[in-house]
């Protein structure tokens, strides 16, 4: 028999080796969720970790709901250490499973720790080789553990709600992956800012629960949070970042007596940037494409005239929004749209000579023109 032959014969049962150093699933805790905020001593960090309780989750549980003995099919832990990784081994150290980090697709920072900057938590992403940078970024208006605490009224879980919440694409869905890159090349990046409250869940029996939503966006710079911006801003903003699916507007005129609603369903972006005198100038187009949702027309329009009004309105609306949402991007020092990283590709030795001082740069310096094409469908004779 030839040496290929019994390579050929052998390799099958190369195959059937197993595992070297295998970890079975029931020894494991796989979180979901991480939570960040400032530990109450200064210089401390606390980390909540939320994780699938297995042995609730039966099949035909309502979301939420609790399992055997009524609890809840999710655990919330919290520690408080100097570092993120002493934070982690504390938590380690009292459970009976060892920590796993491949399913994590979602970590909320506080705002009190964002604001001395989430460096610390994007070098331990970095160098934890189980973590997926493809996960979700969100900023809580307050402590993050209170986002924890919300109800999953359609999931079983509160991070499969802020993970869904992400791929619905209608504001950002900003990945760990995008504030690295932002982290490393000196500019910023936005997230959703996050709203906590009660509200009064009908599923519930009436009773007041906590609800988690967007209200708008956080800006940082570099790791650290410099600011907000509210919803009419910040889905402008969104819109100049190219991910997002559907958008609906509204614009008014005639005084208010005749309005009209848009669902774009076809968003696209571009930006581009020139030199002007040796100084950076940027042009970001939107355009989108919409149907007709609904209108009041005062003034019984025709079609014709009705679709220029609207029109008109939209790009004015749009482009208004989006201008607000630059300068205050601007007078924060956040360049949330990662401009710095376009001006590095189209001319690399201009941004080698200004990268360190660029957020004083694209505070003062650059200027940004902004242009808005829309088109709407599906106009009616109707009045």
């Amino acid at each position: 028999m030839s040496t290929v032959r019994r390579l050929i014969l052998l390799l099958p049962f190369l195959l059937l080796t197993g595992c070297w150093s295998k970890v079975e699933i029931d020894e494991q805790i796989f979180v979901f969720a991480i939570y960040v905020d400032k530990g109450d001593k200064p210089g401390t960090v606390k980390l909540t970790i939320s994780s699938p309780l297995p042995n609730r989750m039966m099949s035909g549980q309502q979301a939420g709901s609790g399992g055997s003995g009524g609890g809840k099919p999710y655990a919330i832990i919290s520690k408080t250490a100097d570092t993120i990784p002493d934070a982690f081994m504390d938590l380690q150290k009292d459970l009976t499973r060892r920590l796993n980090f491949g399913h994590t697709r979602e970590i909320i920072v506080g705002r009190d720790y964002a604001e001395e900057g989430i460096g610390d938590l994007l070098d331990w992403i970095r160098m934890e080789p189980a973590f997926h940078i493809s996960s979700f970024l969100g900023t809580a208006p307050g402590k993050a553990r209170e986002v924890a605490d919300l109800t999953p009224l359609y999931e079983q879980m509160p991070a499969e709600v802020l993970r869904k919440m992400n791929l619905q694409h209608v504001m950002f869905s900003t990945t760990v992956k995008d504030c690295l890159i932002a982290h490393s090349s000196k500019v910023g990046f936005v997230t959703n800012n996050m709203m906590v409250g009660t509200q009064q869940m009908p599923s519930e029996n009436g009773k007041l629960d906590e609800w988690v939503g967007v209200q708008g966006a956080a800006l940082y710079q570099h790791d650290k949070f410099k600011g907000t911006l509210q919803a009419e801003e910040a889905r402008a903003l969104a819109w100049a970042t190219g991910r997002l699916d559907r958008l609906a507007y509204t614009v008014y005129w005639d005084k208010g007596d005749s309005r009209a609603s848009v669902l774009f369903t076809d968003l696209k972006a571009t930006k581009k940037v020139t030199l002007s005198d040796g100084t950076p100038k940027y042009t970001i187009s939107l355009t989108g494409s919409g149907d007709l949702l609904y209108k009041k027309n005062s003034k019984q329009r025709d079609e014709t005239e009705l679709n220029s009004i609207i029109t008109t309105q939209l790009n004015a609306k749009v482009k208004l929004d989006l201008e607000r949402a630059l300068l205050q991007t601007r007078q924060l020092g956040s360049d949330a749209l990662g401009l710095g990283l376009l001006l590095e590709w189209k001319y690399p030795g201009l941004w080698e000579r200004i990268r360190e001082d660029w957020t004083d740069y694209y505070k003062n310096q650059v200027e940004i023109e902004v242009k808005t094409t829309m088109n709407v469908r599906y106009l009616t004779n109707k009045p």
